[in-house]
């Protein structure tokens, strides 16, 4: 089976996690005995250790004269129009058509027509599709995207995570984190690594945990430190969010905003502390690298709250139960974390046995 599965190289692979997910879903593809995978991309081709230049493929090139040998195309990394995939299908009757959506789409269109001033087209409804594919945690979403895509043959697939990229971040930064434990780094510093784009990951819960942390416990955190926040520093709204913060009237150069930075430079500057908030979004990246360096990571992930330290939807006073959990007792207890944490990431590997038949069958029987 030959499968092609659309990116834009055009995005950094460090600043959207759906670049990532591609990248894990070609490498499961091509363990496969018997299928092909490749990089349909647009953008310029990359000269990067984890894209194979021998599968990378220009999407012009399926538009040639008897060019298109494909049994199955993935839309991942950009989709297309209604007319373009008619064109396509036109091509080879016999090719299979299906999206992935790795986002929250309902998310984003709330997001985009409540806020959104830049001219941003919705995706196509591609009632055409043979199968539409989105990832578990966005299960209760499942009647929204039949009906938005006006297609019945919505399926819920396995998430997937290599230590692909943080162990390539690793290897760049040097001997001196890869012979020092990750949570050593910063040990009482927190770091906050959510994107800020909508409701779904933002600083905003974070935030109001350190300041609930911060008057129980006065200074016991060395700085609290607000990643890829560097446009809420523009927003009238947020600042004055910030100006009513005891963390911030209260204590010098401790609350720090930047810009968007990779977890390995985060810790290594800041603060090895991680802690995250999402609504409707309880599988990510983040999670992953977090847990795979043994790192206290605090999260309110239903999903996942057998691991890290979890506080419940929105309930600060756990979180703050947590924090003095991570600080008294992390750095004696981490063999047993890491050990704990191990197992949680084999459970969303390419080698997962139950993963590989999932995918397997799933491509192996597209209606």
């Amino acid at each position: 089976m030959k499968i092609g599965i659309t990116v834009n190289f055009e995005i950094n692979f460090y600043s959207n996690g759906l670049q990532q997910n591609i990248v894990f879903l070609n490498n499961l593809f091509n363990s496969y005995e018997d299928t092909s995978s490749y990089f349909i991309y647009q953008g310029k081709k990359l000269n990067e250790e984890f894209v194979d230049q021998n599968f990378c493929i220009p999407y012009e090139e399926l538009f040639k004269e008897n060019n298109f040998s494909f049994d199955l195309i993935i839309l991942m990394g950009f989709s297309i129009n209604k007319q373009t995939l008619k064109i396509l299908k036109n091509k080879n009757r016999n090719a299979k058509f299906i999206l992935m959506q790795c986002g929250n789409q309902y998310i984003e269109n709330m997001t985009y027509s409540l806020f959104e001033k830049e001219k941003i087209s919705p995706v196509d409804d591609l009632p055409e599709l043979d199968e539409i594919w989105i990832l578990p945690h966005y299960e209760k979403n499942k009647t929204y995207m039949k009906t938005y895509y006006k297609n019945e043959k919505v399926k819920v697939v396995p998430y997937l995570w290599q230590n692909l990229f943080i162990n390539f971040l690793i290897k760049q930064s040097g001997d001196l984190f890869i012979k020092k434990a990750p949570h050593l780094f910063n040990s009482k510093g927190v770091i906050v690594m959510e994107p800020n784009l909508n409701s779904s990951k933002n600083c905003i819960l974070p935030l109001y945990i350190v300041e609930s942390y911060e008057a129980k416990f006065p200074k016991t955190i060395d700085s609290c430190n607000l990643l890829a926040a560097d446009k809420l520093a523009q927003n009238e709204y947020f600042i004055k969010l910030v100006l009513q913060l005891k963390i911030y009237t209260n204590r010098t150069d401790f609350l720090k905003i930047h810009k968007r930075k990779t977890l390995i430079n985060a810790i290594s500057n800041y603060g090895s502390i991680v802690i995250s908030h999402q609504q409707d979004n309880a599988l990510n990246n983040l999670y992953f690298e977090v847990l795979s360096l043994g790192l206290p990571l605090l999260h309110n992930s239903s999903m996942i709250s057998d691991y890290g330290y979890f506080y419940p939807e929105n309930n600060i006073d756990e979180a703050v139960k947590q924090i003095e959990l991570i600080l008294n007792n992390h750095k004696k207890d981490f063999e047993s974390y890491k050990k704990k944490t191990d197992q949680f990431i084999d459970l969303f590997s390419l080698e997962n046995k139950k993963n590989r038949k999932l995918y397997y069958e799933l491509i192996q029987n597209i209606n």
